[in-house]
Formats: C-alpha cells, sequence, structure tokens
C-alpha cells in the first residue's frame, strides 16, 4: 500500500509538471508567436531543458539507487553518497565550460537552417551561454532526488520539476509587464534564459531539502572517489537510453530549421503530444513499472506478462483517441490554446501543420514506454540503446529529405518513422525473450478499439463540417465549439468501446468503485 501511495504522488506530480510546463511554453507563445526570438530560444535551450526533464523525473534512480544499496552498510553507502556528489558535480561543471565554449557549433548542429551570422543563431548562442549553469545544477538535482528516494522520500522531489515551471511562469509573468514587445531579441532571450536557470535553481534547492539533515555532512567526510567513478560510468547507460527518445525531437527540430519559425512551430506541436502522453509515461513508470519488478521472480512470469498486456492495451485506449483527436482537430486546437498576442494566424498554420502528422506518433510512443518499462524491469537497458540508436538516423534521414516537400510535416514524418524503428526493435527484442505475449483475447480488444477510435474520428469530422466558421475565428465561441467536438469524440469513443468489447464494462465500473 505504501508502494501504491508514492506511486499514485509521483504520477500525479509529473502529470501536474507537464500542465505547468504546457502554460509556460503557451506564455512563450503569445509573448513572441514563432518569430526570432521563439526559434532561437527553443534551439538554445533545447539542451538545459531536457536536462531539467530527464534528470527531474529520476532518470538518475536506475544508476545510483542499486549501487547504493548494495553497499554492505550505512559507512560503505555514506562514502558512495559523498564520491557520487564530488564527482557529478565536476562532471556538470565541466560539461557546462565545454558548451559555453563550444555554444556556436552547438547551435550549428542542433539548428543547421539558421544563417551563421543571422539573428537566430546568434540568439540561440547568446540563450544557450547564459543558461548553461541549468546543467550542472540539472544534475545534482537528479543526484539530490535519488538521495531523498533511498532514504523513502518522494514527494518533494516529484513536486520539484511542477514548481520549477511555476518559477518560469513567474517571470514570464514579469517578463510581460516589462513590455516584452518593445524588447530587442537579445533582451528577450538573456530573460528566457534567466527564467531557465530560475527553474533550474527551483528543483535543485526543491531536491537540496529533500534529502534528510546531515546527510551530506557525514557523505562528504566519508567520501571515496575510486568508489564514484564505476558510478559515473554506470549511470550513463540508463541516462543514454533516457535521452535517445527526446533525441529524435531534437533532430526533427534540426530538420525544421530551415523553415522561419519552423523550430518553435514543432516545439508548441510536440508540447500538445506530449500532455496526454505524459499520463502514460508516468503511469508506467510509477505503477507498471513496480509492479513488473514484484513479479519478476521466475514464478510470476505469468503475472508479468499479464501486467505487460494490460500495460499495451492500457496504452492504446489511452493514446488511440487522443492521437486521432489531435490530428483531425489540429488547426483549431492550436487556434484555441495558442493564437493571441504575437501568435498569428500564420503561426497557428505553422504548428497545425506539424500537429497533424506529428499526433499520429502519440500511440507509438506511448506503447515504446511500456516496452522500455518492461525491459528496464528485466535489466535489458542495452536493448532500449540498442533500438533507439538505430532509430535515429532512419528519422534524420525522412526528416531532411521530406522537409523540402512536405513543409512542416516532413520533420513530423521523420519523428513518426523514427518511433517505429524503435517500437519494432523494442518488440521484437522483447518478443524473442518471451516477455511480452499478448494472448488472443487481448488482441482482439485492441482490434476491437482501433475501430472505435476511427469511428469517433469520423464522427467528429463530420460534425467539424458545419463549425467551421465559429472554430476560424477564435476567441470564447470556439473554445465553446472545440470543447464541444471533444466532449463527443470522448462519448463516441467510450461508447463504441464499451459496445464493441474494447473494454470490459464490468472491470471498468470494478475500477471505479475503487
Amino acid at each position: 500500500m505504501a508502494l501504491l501511495r508514492h506511486a499514485s504522488t509521483v504520477a500525479l506530480l509529473t502529470l501536474a509538471s507537464r500542465v505547468l510546463g504546457f502554460a509556460r511554453d503557451a506564455g512563450v507563445a503569445a509573448l513572441f508567436g514563432t518569430g526570432v526570438v521563439a526559434d532561437a530560444s527553443v534551439a538554445g535551450l533545447a539542451l538545459p531543458q531536457i536536462a531539467r526533464r530527464l534528470l527531474g523525473e529520476g532518470a538518475l534512480n536506475a544508476a545510483l539507487l542499486p549501487d547504493l544499496a548494495r553497499a554492505p552498510d550505512a559507512a560503505a553507502r555514506r562514502a558512495r553518497a559523498g564520491a557520487t556528489l564530488v564527482v557529478f558535480a565536476l562532471a556538470g561543471l565541466a560539461l557546462a565550460a565545454l558548451l559555453f565554449l563550444f555554444m556556436p557549433a552547438v547551435v550549428s548542429v542542433l539548428a543547421p537552417g539558421f544563417a551563421l551570422d543571422g539573428p537566430r543563431a546568434e540568439g540561440a548562442v547568446l540563450a544557450g551561454r547564459l543558461a548553461v549553469v541549468c546543467l550542472p545544477l540539472a544534475l545534482l538535482a537528479g543526484v539530490f532526488a535519488a538521495f531523498a528516494n533511498e532514504a523513502g522520500r518522494f514527494a518533494r522531489p516529484a513536486l520539484a520539476p511542477a514548481a520549477a515551471n511555476v518559477a518560469v511562469i513567474a517571470l514570464l509573468v514579469l517578463l510581460w509587464l516589462a513590455g516584452a514587445h518593445t524588447m530587442s531579441p537579445s533582451a528577450a532571450l538573456a530573460w528566457l534564459a534567466a527564467g531557465a536557470v530560475a527553474g533550474a535553481l527551483t528543483q535543485f534547492a526543491l531536491n537540496l531539502a529533500a534529502v534528510p539533515r546531515g546527510y551530506f555532512r557525514l557523505a562528504l567526510a566519508a567520501a571515496d572517489l575510486k568508489a564514484a567513478l564505476p558510478l559515473l560510468a554506470g549511470a550513463a547507460t540508463p541516462l543514454l537510453a533516457a535521452a535517445l527518445p527526446q533525441l529524435r525531437f531534437l533532430i526533427a527540430a534540426a530538420a525544421a530549421s530551415g523553415i522561419g519559425g519552423g523550430v518553435a512551430a514543432l516545439f508548441y506541436a510536440t508540447r500538445l503530444v506530449e500532455l496526454p502522453l505524459g499520463l502514460v509515461g508516468a503511469s508506467a513508470g510509477a505503477v507498471l513499472l513496480p509492479a513488473l519488478a514484484a513479479s519478476g521472480r521466475e514464478e510470476a512470469t505469468l503475472g508479468a506478462d499479464s501486467l505487460g498486456a494490460g500495460g499495451i492495451t492500457a496504452a492504446l485506449a489511452l493514446s488511440l483517441p487522443a492521437a486521432l483527436g489531435l490530428a483531425v482537430l489540429a488547426h483549431p486546437i492550436v487556434v484555441v490554446l495558442f493564437e493571441r498576442g504575437a501568435f498569428d494566424s500564420s503561426a497557428s498554420a505553422l504548428t497545425a501543420s506539424a500537429l497533424a502528422l506529428l499526433a499520429l506518433t502519440l500511440p507509438v510512443q506511448a506503447l515504446e514506454k511500456v516496452l522500455i518499462t518492461i525491459a528496464f524491469a528485466r535489466g535489458l537497458s542495452r536493448l532500449v540503446t540498442l533500438a533507439s540508436l538505430a532509430a535515429l538516423p532512419v528519422g534524420a534521414v525522412i526528416g531532411f529529405l521530406a522537409v523540402g516537400a512536405l513543409g512542416m510535416a516532413g520533420p513530423a514524418l521523420g519523428v513518426l518513422a523514427s518511433s517505429l524503428v524503435a517500437l519494432a526493435g523494442l518488440a521484437t527484442g522483447l518478443g524473442r525473450r518471451r516477455l511480452i505475449v499478448l494472448p488472443p483475447t487481448a488482441r482482439r480488444r485492441l482490434l476491437r478499439l482501433v475501430v472505435a477510435a476511427l469511428a469517433m474520428a469520423a464522427a467528429v469530422v463530420a460534425a467539424r463540417q458545419g463549425l467551421e466558421g465559429v472554430l476560424a475565428q477564435g476567441g470564447l465561441a470556439a473554445a465553446v465549439a472545440l470543447a464541444g467536438l471533444v466532449a463527443l469524440g470522448g462519448a463516441a469513443y467510450a461508447g463504441l468501446a464499451l459496445a464493441l468489447g474494447g473494454v470490459d464494462g464490468a472491470t471498468l465500473r470494478a475500477g471505479l468503485r475503487k
């Protein structure tokens, strides 16, 4: 019961962080649209943002907690913890110094479409250099979170990313009050970089406060640096496995960088996809992973298989209607959620063209998250790394080749292709080991869910025809019309899924009663 309580807390706070992150990005969109400042900030702050998210959501736990748990006594555990703190702090500072020095080269890789002497490249270099301090802060925050979790403290580390987003939103409000529209691009980018640093500092402070009092004094006094070097090397594999799926979006942004406003538009579209994806990811990491680990004993193989099939079914049940809904309502969703301030109708069209195809990656990524969870629970992080590495060049080739013909849909197509390759690699590797088994009942249920989702999409498209004028004008009327279409889609999907047997009514009613 304690594990379930902690898992629920982590899942809810992670979802809160995703929602607040969307509010943060909507604020940036309102202030700067998809112009020079938005493009430059997305490219320049890409690495700090990814580091803060990965390390803030427990990416270091898989590397640090098992080693600390294997320590023979409390003294050895303190020695390893202290050495880990010192080595990771030095590694973070060294990485920040290297990025500061080579930021122009980093930007040229992340956004090759930016003119080297143009305002987008110069602004990205400025923002990136101002925000490099986020990297050591995020790394140490991740170490502190692991220490706090090892001591049985979960709530505050899980709250830290959400609090960091609140800090950034507060700074955006100050930026608006200071007259963002009248600022030079360099001044606006300096403010945005300061917001990223404020978020990293907030996350750092909360995770530091979560560590038991006196922990660091004892740990640093007993630090054994030789013991931390294997830890640093061992952290590379789980960190790489967690980061590689994010790299496909960096590659897509590089492909979109030749389109004015393309980097920002792709970023905003990605954030919309990540809102429902966060539900699947949080549930998989906080609930499915502990359950799979607990059922991983040899005598519980059947139970583990059942959990895996249930996770796959649940992931598709949640992600399929969300994906098709985002795809068929891409433009009105972008208009209602983003089109205000500097985010005009051209920015909406650019973002919607990316979202319409990027939305189709949602069920693929949801399944990928479930399979990654199963792989990690069985100690197969190498399989995750190899599958993700094989997928990256596929996404790069398709994204860069398709951008000329398809515009913003080209980079989104690259993300879809990369996600499909990674999913195929994971499914093949786990299937050969008999770690994912879909019984006939589960296969029939999945087919019925697909039929229900497609019928839902058709109903929403038909209903949208009569509301095009209202949806195009934006404002409150468009928001009400969009809400009605979403409600119609949700009701149609739920009714069809129950009627066709894609969802078991008795099980659903039992779950609701609990």
